[in-house]
């Protein structure tokens, strides 16, 4: 009984940051290669560059459960990432890469040294129902032949940069993550909906990265006109 209340205080004591982690000590290697081996698709497409840019050694990656996460949710969350981190330093094994909260949504959030929290990304992490329209999308875009077959997609639903931090590569970092969990979820295709007012230069940033254009997508995803 001792050994077990012990264990409980030390799960909800343990001092690592909960919800979910990327380990800071790994390098971004894996990730692009799941982009290499991880289709794009988008519903509608955004645009930046600078040289001072930032790599993901120096940011802070955090994933949380979605803002309509409950809080008895939140708190099951924390206590299982903290098993299982304190598992893996028991047994002196590797901390998994990605550990995405369930529930069918997540927030990946960007903090920077002595500037906190710079940037949110929210995103779908399950692998979508089949849908014709999709399914037809990507053999029009990509050159496909499903035969029948259905592909699986996930969304990003928004990317928010702080207006001072922008332009530094925290948004195409972020979509390498994201396009990391779909990879392991499953998913062939990334989904998004993307507003750029007119300008054409969200649409081209998107594209830069991978994504096209899909207007047959727009009344399914809601996306703007344009």
């Amino acid at each position: 009984m001792k050994v077990f209340a012990v264990l409980l205080l030390t799960l909800i004591c343990f001092i690592y940051h909960l919800d979910a982690f990327i380990p800071k000590q790994q390098h971004s290697s894996s990730f692009l290669q799941a982009r290499k081996n991880h289709h794009y698709n988008s519903a509608l497409s955004a645009g930046n560059h600078n040289h001072d840019r930032l790599s993901h050694e120096k940011v802070i990656w955090k994933l949380r459960p979605a803002e309509t996460t409950g809080l008895v949710k939140r708190v099951t969350l924390r206590l299982t990432a903290n098993a299982i981190r304190l598992d893996c330093f028991l047994k002196k094994q590797d901390l998994p890469f990605v550990l995405c909260p369930r529930g069918g949504q997540a927030v990946l959030e960007a903090y920077l040294e002595g500037e906190g929290k710079v940037a949110r990304f929210g995103f779908s992490t399950i692998r979508g129902p089949p849908a014709p329209l999709i399914d037809e999308t990507a053999e029009d875009l990509f050159g496909i032949k499903l035969e029948g077959r259905s592909v699986g997609s996930a969304a990003i639903i928004y990317m928010f940069v702080e207006p001072s931090q922008r332009k530094l590569g925290l948004g195409e970092m972020a979509l390498e993550i994201i396009s990391y969990i779909h990879a392991t979820q499953g998913c062939d295709f990334t989904l998004l909906v993307a507003d750029d007012d007119g300008s054409g230069k969200l649409v081209s940033w998107y594209e830069k990265y991978g994504f096209k254009k899909a207007p047959k997508l727009q009344n399914l995803l809601g996306s703007p006109n344009g």
